[in-house]
């Protein structure tokens, strides 16, 4: 579990045309080969004559072309079951800079896609279950808000519920699931419980569908990293309204 979550460790892929934008910190090479596994993609690179691996989120490079990448994270005799290889040695980027320009719109990074926002190393801090008090006592209902479903989460764990809403965003294929964010208006944006994420596969939805979402409520999903959810929705299926 502790290899197969490590594509959330690639979350932050920002674009830069000129090296000089870059800020301290960022190396660069030329990438000699791809090999694309599991949304991300692992790049053997030319740096300063030196070969080396370097996995980021799915960006679109080429070979041939420059890449800026940090090396914060740094994984020794690493094997990755969807290519079959272990690596002596891979770097996983958190910050990735195109240097040949695209097009005028940033890359999407795989931190808005899932709407996850990381913690500074001081401040990551592990789920914990002390029960916080509701503002209002539990009640069964037939379908929740997505503001109940934050109030209540404890009440609901394991259980499978539905929600009324609206498809704010969808990221598609990411670890073979979709994951939806829903909103119906209820919540709050400062807290962070004005948007409820369902996972699903292949599902045809888009922005600003109004749907019936059902699935199973999770909490303390952990990616590892410090990264988690503390609710989230899993095994989910959708009826369009």
């Amino acid at each position: 579990m502790k290899f197969k979550s490590l594509f959330i460790s690639l979350l932050l892929v920002t674009s830069a045309f000129a090296t000089e934008k870059a800020p301290k910190g960022i190396y660069y090479g030329k990438i000699l080969s791809i090999k694309n596994a599991m949304g991300y993609k692992y790049l053997k690179v030319d740096e300063n004559d030196t070969e080396l691996w370097v996995a980021i989120a799915n960006a679109p490079v080429k070979v041939g072309e420059k890449i800026g990448y940090d090396k914060r994270t740094i994984m020794k005799n690493f094997k990755s079951k969807s290519l079959g290889k272990r690596f002596k040695e891979i770097i996983f980027a958190s910050d990735v800079y195109l240097v040949e320009k695209r097009s005028n719109s940033p890359v999407k990074t795989l931190k808005d896609m899932l709407g996850v926002t990381p913690p500074t190393a001081k401040s990551i801090k592990k789920p914990t279950h002390v029960q916080e008090k509701p503002a209002k006592p539990f009640e069964e209902k037939d379908f929740y808000t997505i503001e109940e479903v934050f109030m209540w989460k404890n009440s609901l764990k394991d259980k499978t519920i539905k929600v009324k809403g609206k498809v704010l965003k969808v990221a598609r294929g990411i670890m073979k699931l979709d994951w939806v964010h829903i909103e119906d208006g209820t919540g709050d944006e400062q807290k962070q419980t004005d948007d409820l994420v369902f996972t699903t596969k292949n599902m045809k939805l888009k922005e600003d569908d109004t749907v019936i979402a059902t699935g199973k409520v999770i909490l303390d999903k952990d990616f590892g990293y410090g990264y988690f959810y503390k609710v989230i929705i899993q095994d989910s299926s959708f009826k369009l309204e």
